[in-house]
């Protein structure tokens, strides 16, 4: 009798962890993908800022070959 009640609690148990299982998978699922969501945003964003940031530093060489074109006996 105490052995069908230790097999009773085990299968219980045991369903118990399947539907937990069951509930939590598509849980943590979608955690992940908001999680990487969120990492790419801030990838793209810090790609764009470093992009600009060249951006910049090509605008003032230029700026500032321009102005040595026009200074007499420079080139």
């Amino acid at each position: 009798m105490e052995t069908l009640r230790e097999e009773e609690v085990l299968a219980l148990e045991m369903d118990l962890l399947r539907r937990l299982e069951e509930r939590l998978t598509p849980l943590v699922q979608q955690a992940a993908a908001d999680a990487a969501k969120v990492a790419m945003h801030q990838l793209r964003l810090d790609m764009m800022q470093h992009i600009s940031r060249h951006e910049d530093t090509i605008r003032r060489l230029k700026r500032s070959e321009m102005a040595l074109n026009h200074v007499p006996g420079i080139r």
